[in-house]
């Protein structure tokens, strides 16, 4: 390499490396400002894979939406009648889309130990097939669904995509696996399924999951799956945060672990300023206090 190049390689590098400090003086600066309670407008974040909702489809500038998660289709303690009930309340609202936080599918019988008679179907194909025929139609309103734990254990298996296969059935949107993102306009929900468990204070597990992400990726609205609760933590770090309930009641497995299950879905109504999301928020809660007995075939 001839001393011009070498020169022109070191200013490049020198170059590259002021403009990481500056990036990371930036995000230390909005982060120490937001740990004040300032709100600092930034644009849209730079995520990757974002599916962007149509916005002229809806009247003025509030947005509606159906979600659910954990529906656990082949499980013997899915909960399709409350699932099903939900829906056609969601439509009665008529919501503008409807979001799916993962598990549609309770997952192969290697899931755990004794999952094997948790189940009433016990194949991939069986489950998909289930998942497409009794899943609620929506009709033309937009879904938007990831895959969790449960759905990605069939990958395990080499099985196949469960989640995307059911997507591609019912004509839903596929998000991505265990978290994507989907953009309302100017504002940005974060739909994610972590793979762990709960926590005995109800916000923790979400205030963590706020605080790890980077300000980039930060949403206005944060939902998660998997733990099975009925949690809205408002304004954390300026960021909506949902802990979903789900459609599956209470299995052996978790009666061990003493891990109760919420049954419901949340109907979630924001407005969309210049700024992202507007001050108004309504949220309702649907939650079902009993649970079907042997709701399936």
């Amino acid at each position: 390499m001839t001393a011009e190049l070498k020169g022109e390689l070191d200013d490049l590098l020198s170059h590259a490396k002021s403009k990481a400090e500056l990036k990371r003086e930036r995000d230390e600066a909005i982060a120490a400002l937001e740990r004040e309670g300032y709100m600092v407008h930034k644009p849209g974040p730079p995520v990757e894979d974002t599916l962007d909702f149509d916005t002229s489809k809806i009247r003025g500038k509030r947005v509606r939406i159906a979600v659910i998660s954990d529906t656990h289709m082949g499980s013997k303690q899915q909960q399709i009648t409350h699932l099903n009930a939900f829906a056609a309340y969601a439509k009665e609202c008529k919501v503008d889309a409807v979001l799916h936080g993962g598990d549609m599918t309770d997952g192969p019988p290697q899931m755990h130990p004794g999952h094997l008679h948790n189940l009433f179907l016990q194949t991939y194909d069986a489950q998909r097939s289930y998942a497409i025929a009794n899943l609620p139609a929506f009709g033309k309103t937009p879904v938007y669904a990831i895959s969790g734990n449960h759905d990605e254990s069939w990958l395990k298996n080499n099985a196949g995509p469960i989640v995307p296969d059911i997507c591609e059935g019912l004509g839903w949107n596929y998000v991505g696996q265990s978290a994507g993102y989907i953009r309302f306009g100017d504002v940005l929900i974060y739909l994610h399924h972590p793979h762990d468990g709960g926590a005995y204070a109800l916000s923790y597990k979400l205030q963590k999951r706020i605080e790890a992400l980077s300000p980039e990726n930060k949403p206005h609205i944060f939902l998660a799956g998997n733990y099975h609760k009925a949690v809205h933590l408002a304004a954390y770090r300026n960021v909506e945060g949902f802990l979903l309930p789900s459609y599956q009641a209470q299995t052996p497995f978790m009666v061990s672990k003493g891990l109760p299950s919420v049954i419901g879905g949340v109907i979630i109504e924001f407005g969309i300023d210049n700024h992202g999301l507007a001050p108004s928020l309504k949220t309702e809660w649907v939650i079902q206090r009993m649970p079907v007995e042997e709701d399936y075939p």
